[in-house]
Protein backbone atom coordinates (compact mmCIF):
# COMPACT_ATOMS: atom_id res chain seq x y z
CA UNK A 1 0.00 0.00 0.00
CA UNK A 2 1.43 3.39 -0.99
CA UNK A 3 2.14 6.05 1.62
CA UNK A 4 1.64 9.82 1.27
CA UNK A 5 4.64 11.98 0.62
CA UNK A 6 5.76 14.60 3.12
CA UNK A 7 4.22 17.31 0.95
CA UNK A 8 0.91 15.44 0.81
CA UNK A 9 0.85 15.00 4.59
CA UNK A 10 1.43 18.71 5.15
CA UNK A 11 -1.17 19.62 2.51
CA UNK A 12 -3.72 17.36 4.25
CA UNK A 13 -3.01 19.02 7.60
CA UNK A 14 -3.39 22.46 6.05
CA UNK A 15 -6.76 21.55 4.54
CA UNK A 16 -7.98 20.13 7.87
CA UNK A 17 -7.74 23.49 9.65
CA UNK A 18 -5.71 22.05 12.54
CA UNK A 19 -2.63 24.13 11.70
CA UNK A 20 -4.75 27.28 11.42
CA UNK A 21 -6.03 26.75 14.97
CA UNK A 22 -2.46 26.37 16.24
CA UNK A 23 -1.36 29.52 14.43
CA UNK A 24 -4.18 31.46 16.09
CA UNK A 25 -3.23 30.01 19.48
CA UNK A 26 0.40 31.07 18.96
CA UNK A 27 -0.61 34.66 18.21
CA UNK A 28 -2.64 34.85 21.42
CA UNK A 29 0.16 33.28 23.46
CA UNK A 30 2.52 35.92 22.08
CA UNK A 31 0.03 38.52 23.34
CA UNK A 32 0.50 37.06 26.85
CA UNK A 33 -2.77 35.14 27.09
CA UNK A 34 -2.97 31.77 28.80
CA UNK A 35 -4.22 29.58 25.96
CA UNK A 36 -6.02 26.24 25.79
CA UNK A 37 -6.74 24.55 22.47
CA UNK A 38 -9.67 22.17 21.94
CA UNK A 39 -11.28 23.42 25.15
CA UNK A 40 -14.09 21.11 26.31
CA UNK A 41 -17.35 22.47 27.70
CA UNK A 42 -20.88 21.27 28.41
CA UNK A 43 -23.64 22.09 25.95
CA UNK A 44 -26.30 23.05 28.50
CA UNK A 45 -29.12 22.71 25.95
CA UNK A 46 -28.27 19.12 25.02
CA UNK A 47 -26.16 18.05 28.04
CA UNK A 48 -23.30 16.99 25.77
CA UNK A 49 -19.57 17.61 25.86
CA UNK A 50 -18.38 19.86 23.04
CA UNK A 51 -15.16 21.63 22.11
CA UNK A 52 -14.15 25.07 20.98
CA UNK A 53 -10.92 25.59 19.09
CA UNK A 54 -9.20 28.08 21.41
CA UNK A 55 -9.89 29.60 24.81
CA UNK A 56 -7.54 32.39 25.91
CA UNK A 57 -7.56 34.33 29.18
CA UNK A 58 -5.54 37.18 30.64
CA UNK A 59 -5.71 39.09 33.92
CA UNK A 60 -5.28 42.82 33.24
CA UNK A 61 -5.96 44.25 36.72
CA UNK A 62 -5.40 43.07 40.28
CA UNK A 63 -5.80 45.04 43.50
CA UNK A 64 -4.72 42.93 46.46
CA UNK A 65 -5.93 45.50 48.99
CA UNK A 66 -9.44 45.92 47.61
CA UNK A 67 -9.60 42.31 46.32
CA UNK A 68 -10.61 43.33 42.79
CA UNK A 69 -9.59 41.79 39.46
CA UNK A 70 -10.32 42.22 35.75
CA UNK A 71 -10.11 39.39 33.22
CA UNK A 72 -10.27 39.26 29.44
CA UNK A 73 -11.38 35.91 28.02
CA UNK A 74 -11.46 35.10 24.31
CA UNK A 75 -13.70 32.28 23.07
CA UNK A 76 -12.38 31.46 19.61
CA UNK A 77 -13.61 29.37 16.70
CA UNK A 78 -11.22 29.16 13.73
CA UNK A 79 -12.66 28.78 10.23
CA UNK A 80 -10.38 28.53 7.22
CA UNK A 81 -13.15 28.98 4.66
CA UNK A 82 -12.23 28.93 1.01
CA UNK A 83 -15.34 30.98 0.24
CA UNK A 84 -16.16 34.61 1.04
CA UNK A 85 -18.38 35.39 4.03
CA UNK A 86 -20.61 38.41 3.38
CA UNK A 87 -22.66 40.30 5.98
CA UNK A 88 -25.61 42.47 5.03
CA UNK A 89 -25.30 45.80 6.82
CA UNK A 90 -27.78 48.56 7.65
CA UNK A 91 -28.22 51.46 10.09
CA UNK A 92 -28.92 50.66 13.74
CA UNK A 93 -32.28 51.70 15.17
CA UNK A 94 -32.70 54.00 18.17
CA UNK A 95 -33.11 51.15 20.67
CA UNK A 96 -29.88 49.50 19.55
CA UNK A 97 -28.00 52.77 19.92
CA UNK A 98 -29.50 53.96 23.20
CA UNK A 99 -30.28 50.79 25.17
CA UNK A 100 -27.21 48.53 25.01
CA UNK A 101 -27.27 45.67 27.52
CA UNK A 102 -24.59 43.21 26.36
CA UNK A 103 -24.40 40.05 28.40
CA UNK A 104 -20.79 39.25 27.50
CA UNK A 105 -19.41 41.47 30.28
CA UNK A 106 -19.86 40.46 33.92
CA UNK A 107 -19.67 43.06 36.70
CA UNK A 108 -19.69 42.75 40.50
CA UNK A 109 -23.37 43.75 40.41
CA UNK A 110 -26.04 42.81 37.89
CA UNK A 111 -27.55 46.30 38.06
CA UNK A 112 -26.66 49.63 39.64
CA UNK A 113 -28.96 52.10 41.37
CA UNK A 114 -29.43 55.48 39.75
CA UNK A 115 -31.21 57.94 42.04
CA UNK A 116 -34.10 59.88 40.54
CA UNK A 117 -34.73 61.95 43.67
CA UNK A 118 -34.22 61.57 47.42
CA UNK A 119 -36.87 58.84 47.73
CA UNK A 120 -36.72 56.91 44.50
CA UNK A 121 -34.25 55.27 42.18
CA UNK A 122 -34.10 53.03 39.14
CA UNK A 123 -31.80 50.14 38.37
CA UNK A 124 -29.66 50.22 35.25
CA UNK A 125 -27.51 47.68 33.47
CA UNK A 126 -23.81 48.38 34.23
CA UNK A 127 -23.08 49.05 30.56
CA UNK A 128 -25.64 51.86 30.58
CA UNK A 129 -24.96 53.09 34.10
CA UNK A 130 -21.27 53.70 33.38
CA UNK A 131 -21.80 54.88 29.76
CA UNK A 132 -19.50 52.17 28.42
CA UNK A 133 -21.00 52.20 24.94
CA UNK A 134 -18.94 55.35 24.30
CA UNK A 135 -15.77 53.23 24.49
CA UNK A 136 -16.84 49.99 22.80
CA UNK A 137 -15.97 49.38 19.16
CA UNK A 138 -19.31 47.81 18.22
CA UNK A 139 -21.61 50.23 20.05
CA UNK A 140 -19.75 53.21 18.58
CA UNK A 141 -20.58 52.04 15.06
CA UNK A 142 -23.64 53.42 13.28
CA UNK A 143 -24.28 50.31 11.21
CA UNK A 144 -25.16 46.77 12.21
CA UNK A 145 -24.75 43.43 10.43
CA UNK A 146 -28.17 41.84 10.08
CA UNK A 147 -27.45 38.48 8.42
CA UNK A 148 -24.65 36.74 6.58
CA UNK A 149 -24.05 34.16 3.88
CA UNK A 150 -21.28 32.10 2.38
CA UNK A 151 -20.64 32.69 -1.30
CA UNK A 152 -19.99 29.43 -3.11
CA UNK A 153 -19.64 28.20 -6.65
CA UNK A 154 -21.81 25.56 -8.29
CA UNK A 155 -21.02 24.74 -11.90
CA UNK A 156 -20.43 28.11 -13.57
CA UNK A 157 -22.58 30.23 -11.20
CA UNK A 158 -22.03 31.75 -7.77
CA UNK A 159 -24.63 31.49 -5.00
CA UNK A 160 -25.25 32.91 -1.51
CA UNK A 161 -26.33 30.46 1.19
CA UNK A 162 -26.59 30.73 4.96
CA UNK A 163 -27.97 27.25 5.60
CA UNK A 164 -26.32 25.71 8.65
CA UNK A 165 -23.76 28.44 9.28
CA UNK A 166 -25.72 30.16 12.06
CA UNK A 167 -25.94 26.89 13.96
CA UNK A 168 -22.29 26.06 13.30
CA UNK A 169 -20.86 29.49 14.17
CA UNK A 170 -23.20 31.44 16.47
CA UNK A 171 -24.83 28.73 18.59
CA UNK A 172 -21.56 27.15 19.83
CA UNK A 173 -20.29 30.57 20.90
CA UNK A 174 -23.49 31.37 22.80
CA UNK A 175 -23.54 27.96 24.50
CA UNK A 176 -19.92 28.27 25.58
CA UNK A 177 -20.52 31.80 26.82
CA UNK A 178 -23.39 30.64 29.04
CA UNK A 179 -21.26 27.76 30.33
CA UNK A 180 -18.38 30.06 31.22
CA UNK A 181 -20.62 32.77 32.66
CA UNK A 182 -21.77 30.47 35.46
CA UNK A 183 -18.30 30.38 36.99
CA UNK A 184 -17.59 34.02 36.14
CA UNK A 185 -20.74 35.38 37.79
CA UNK A 186 -20.04 33.38 40.94
CA UNK A 187 -16.48 34.68 41.09
CA UNK A 188 -17.21 38.31 40.15
CA UNK A 189 -19.89 38.62 42.82
CA UNK A 190 -18.25 36.47 45.47
CA UNK A 191 -17.71 37.27 49.12
CA UNK A 192 -13.90 37.44 49.00
CA UNK A 193 -12.93 38.83 45.59
CA UNK A 194 -14.89 41.02 43.20
CA UNK A 195 -14.16 41.07 39.49
CA UNK A 196 -15.08 42.30 36.05
CA UNK A 197 -14.96 39.53 33.45
CA UNK A 198 -14.92 40.57 29.81
CA UNK A 199 -15.83 37.78 27.37
CA UNK A 200 -15.19 38.13 23.65
CA UNK A 201 -16.80 35.36 21.57
CA UNK A 202 -15.15 35.42 18.16
CA UNK A 203 -14.66 33.60 14.87
CA UNK A 204 -11.26 33.96 13.22
CA UNK A 205 -11.34 33.64 9.42
CA UNK A 206 -8.36 33.23 7.16
CA UNK A 207 -9.62 36.07 4.92
CA UNK A 208 -12.50 36.87 2.51
CA UNK A 209 -14.62 38.87 5.00
CA UNK A 210 -17.03 41.41 3.49
CA UNK A 211 -20.04 43.59 4.24
CA UNK A 212 -22.67 44.69 1.74
CA UNK A 213 -23.85 48.12 2.92
CA UNK A 214 -27.57 48.65 2.32
CA UNK A 215 -27.83 51.91 4.27
CA UNK A 216 -27.45 54.35 1.37
CA UNK A 217 -28.77 54.79 -2.16
CA UNK A 218 -25.56 53.28 -3.54
CA UNK A 219 -25.04 49.81 -2.14
CA UNK A 220 -21.40 48.94 -1.57
CA UNK A 221 -19.46 45.73 -1.06
CA UNK A 222 -16.62 46.39 1.39
CA UNK A 223 -13.73 44.17 2.41
CA UNK A 224 -13.45 44.08 6.21
CA UNK A 225 -11.03 43.04 8.92
CA UNK A 226 -13.72 42.79 11.62
CA UNK A 227 -17.48 42.47 11.56
CA UNK A 228 -19.44 42.35 14.83
CA UNK A 229 -22.69 40.43 14.64
CA UNK A 230 -25.54 40.40 17.19
CA UNK A 231 -27.97 37.49 17.09
CA UNK A 232 -31.16 37.11 19.13
CA UNK A 233 -31.51 33.58 20.54
CA UNK A 234 -34.32 31.93 22.51
CA UNK A 235 -34.04 28.42 23.92
CA UNK A 236 -34.16 26.82 27.35
CA UNK A 237 -30.66 28.10 28.19
CA UNK A 238 -30.08 30.86 25.63
CA UNK A 239 -32.06 34.04 26.11
CA UNK A 240 -31.32 37.42 24.60
CA UNK A 241 -28.84 39.00 22.23
CA UNK A 242 -25.38 37.50 21.71
CA UNK A 243 -22.44 39.40 20.23
CA UNK A 244 -19.88 37.54 18.10
CA UNK A 245 -16.90 39.20 16.43
CA UNK A 246 -15.74 37.89 13.06
CA UNK A 247 -12.06 38.75 12.62
CA UNK A 248 -9.57 38.00 9.86
CA UNK A 249 -6.33 36.27 10.76
CA UNK A 250 -4.19 39.24 9.67
CA UNK A 251 -6.21 41.59 11.88
CA UNK A 252 -6.22 39.38 14.98
CA UNK A 253 -3.34 41.15 16.72
CA UNK A 254 -4.83 44.60 16.03
CA UNK A 255 -8.24 43.38 17.17
CA UNK A 256 -6.78 42.47 20.56
CA UNK A 257 -4.36 45.39 20.84
CA UNK A 258 -6.70 48.09 19.50
CA UNK A 259 -10.39 47.16 19.65
CA UNK A 260 -10.31 45.12 22.85
CA UNK A 261 -7.54 47.16 24.44
CA UNK A 262 -9.39 50.48 24.05
CA UNK A 263 -12.51 49.06 25.63
CA UNK A 264 -10.63 47.33 28.45
CA UNK A 265 -8.71 50.56 29.11
CA UNK A 266 -12.03 52.28 29.74
CA UNK A 267 -12.80 49.58 32.32
CA UNK A 268 -9.50 50.22 34.08
CA UNK A 269 -10.16 53.95 34.05
CA UNK A 270 -13.61 53.30 35.52
CA UNK A 271 -12.04 51.34 38.38
CA UNK A 272 -9.46 54.05 39.01
CA UNK A 273 -12.19 56.70 39.28
CA UNK A 274 -15.16 54.79 40.73
CA UNK A 275 -13.80 51.65 42.39
CA UNK A 276 -16.11 51.65 45.42
CA UNK A 277 -19.21 52.20 43.30
CA UNK A 278 -18.26 49.47 40.82
CA UNK A 279 -17.62 46.83 43.47
CA UNK A 280 -20.62 47.90 45.53
CA UNK A 281 -18.70 49.01 48.59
Amino acid sequence: MSQPTEEQIIAALEKSGYLFEQDVATILENLEFHVETNYAYTDLDEDKSREIDVRAIKQIYRDETKKVQVFIELLVECKDFGSPLVFLERVKNAREKNNPQPQEYIFPKANYKEHIDEKSYREKHPFQHFNLSEHHYYFKEDNKATQFSKIYRKSSDWFANHEGIYDSLILPQAKLLEYRKKDAVSYCRGNTWKAIWLFFPMVVLRDHLFTYDLSGPKRKLKEKSRVSFVRQLDSSNLKGSYLTDFVTYNYLTDYVCIDIARFSSSILELLNNNLDEVVGA
